[in-house]
């Protein structure tokens, strides 16, 4: 049966929006639950032309003290593969599982799938009660070993299996999926694994990937993530496991919306022309995107949209935006709509005037995204040169842009600097190594989906790695396994 819900306290900054003005956002509106915002990067333009703006469309959870949340249904997938047997993989991978059950609250579910040759379930779905502390996840975790390959398509089917029952009862469903290898047992395309991510999606199921080490395949861990709307981490060492999995279930018990989407409808004259950094669907004079879940954070779309000339001093009703989420608590779908609005000028000090630099930086951070993913398919093909080129031109573009990027320009010089150097190592070595490829995919899908990291220097904290001989719950090895596992 559906939990008694628990409020949980939220430290959730929130700034009062102002009147509408052409500076400021065009349109701010909050449910209970979410505060809706529309605005463009220039909302002042010039007169006398065709003009384009980058228009962001955001959403953040409310201000409130408390709220109520719905109860969660988490299936931790692990890998115990014998590639898990090196450099303290499997007593991080321990670590990291106990860590997520600390998150959850005694009313939440729980289940603990492992995989190798095959996957086993060694605790069934089941209320977390005492988390971490718990004897039968303790015991289940503490006993784990590394042996065998990676079926790892059967280990998330497992996990999904174990949350099924749940989702009719108002649980919501995540899958944290952990792998420090290549599956090489089922299927194991990007492809099959996309697919899995979208058929767990319709079924309203979100998972979490992290990829260990430099063995596993970051395409599929990413494509399977992205597909359910889901995070995705890469851990370059074992010691930053614990941070990663406290992290997700982090995002887990702070969810606030689900399945959010926007539809702009351009209007007198402007259209959509794409989506940066997300994917989207143009139809016409309308464009959706979505966004998937919404956690203690802000998230957002950006959308450049074309602009029709206009006399100085006119005001254009550009576009009309829908935003639509379900409510993780209720169930209910719920709608806004928001105006974006432009004013014209015939003074080009009004555009600089009124540009607002936080917009100006996020696109350009989205775009370094797309800029990222470029650069790594043409390294793919061999055109290591080309994608130097292209990173080259991008530094030259974000050291331009850091002046109008107000408090991002630090950011800006940052990415400029990153960029700078990954075109001199492509020249140097004429390939990405696997550690850049990995770094580079992972940081455009973090850019893109605004996904919170983890905290920096998390890969050199930490409890020291262990061998698996050293383990001081090896005694309760030999401990019988309880019932209900």
């Amino acid at each position: 049966m559906f939990r008694t819900m628990k409020c949980i306290m939220l430290g959730i900054a929130f700034v009062c929006l102002g009147a509408l003005a052409p500076a400021g956002p065009a349109f701010s509106d909050s449910t209970d639950r979410v505060v809706f915002e529309v605005g463009a990067d220039t909302p002042v333009v010039g007169s006398g032309a065709v003009r384009r703006v980058i228009v962001r469309v955001l959403v953040r959870p409310e201000r409130r003290s408390e709220y109520v949340r719905a109860p969660l249904a988490v299936a931790l997938v692990l890998d115990k593969s014998g590639s898990m047997a090196s450099d303290g993989k499997m007593e991080n991978a321990k670590r990291g599982a106990l860590e997520a059950l600390k998150m959850l609250d005694p009313d939440d579910v729980a289940a603990i799938v492992i995989y190798d040759d095959r996957a086993s379930v060694l605790v069934k779905a089941r209320p977390v009660g005492r988390g971490a502390e718990e004897p039968v996840f303790l015991r289940a975790v503490s006993r784990l070993r590394p042996g065998g390959m990676t079926a790892l398509y059967d280990g998330v089917v497992a996990g999904a299996r174990q949350l099924a029952p749940f989702v009719a009862e108002g649980y919501i469903p995540r899958i944290v999926l952990l792998s420090d290898g290549i599956a090489n047992i089922g299927p194991s395309t990007t492809e099959e694994l996309a697919r899995l991510g979208r058929d767990l999606a319709r079924r309203e199921m979100t998972i979490t990937t992290i990829g260990l080490g430099l063995d596993y395949h970051e395409d599929l861990m990413t494509a399977l993530a992205s597909e359910s709307g889901g995070n995705a981490y890469f851990a370059r060492t074992s010691r930053m496991l614990p941070e990663i999995f406290s992290r997700d279930m982090e995002d887990a018990v702070t969810l606030t919306a689900r399945k959010v989407r926007f539809l702009l409808r351009g209007l007198d004259g402007a259209r959509p022309v794409r989506i940066i950094g997300r994917s989207g669907r143009l139809s016409g004079n309308s464009l959706e995107v979505s966004i998937d879940n919404l956690y203690g954070t802000e998230k957002y779309a950006l959308i450049e949209l074309e602009i029709p000339e206009g006399e100085p001093g006119a005001l254009l009703e550009a576009a009309e935006i829908v935003l639509e989420y379900t409510d993780p608590v209720s169930g209910e779908i719920v709608r806004q709509k928001a105006p974006l609005q432009i004013s014209f000028t015939g003074e080009e000090s009004e555009v600089e005037k009124n540009r607002r630099p936080e917009i100006v930086s996020q696109a350009a951070i989205a775009r370094n995204a797309e800029i990222r993913e470029e650069a790594v398919r043409l390294a793919d093909e061999g055109k290591a040169r080309e994608a130097a080129q292209m990173l080259g031109q991008r530094t030259k573009e974000l050291r331009m842009l850091a002046p109008a990027a107000g408090a991002a320009a630090p950011a800006m010089e940052k990415e400029s600097g990153y960029f700078e150097d990954l075109a001199e190592s492509l020249l140097s070595t004429g390939s990405l190594s696997n550690t850049e490829r990995k770094e580079v995919l992972n940081e455009a899908y973090m850019q893109k989906t605004q996904q919170a990291p983890v905290k920096k220097g998390s890969d050199d904290t930490g409890s020291k790695d262990q061998d698996e001989d050293g383990s001081e719950e090896e005694q309760a090895d030999d401990e019988e396994e309880e019932d209900d596992q």
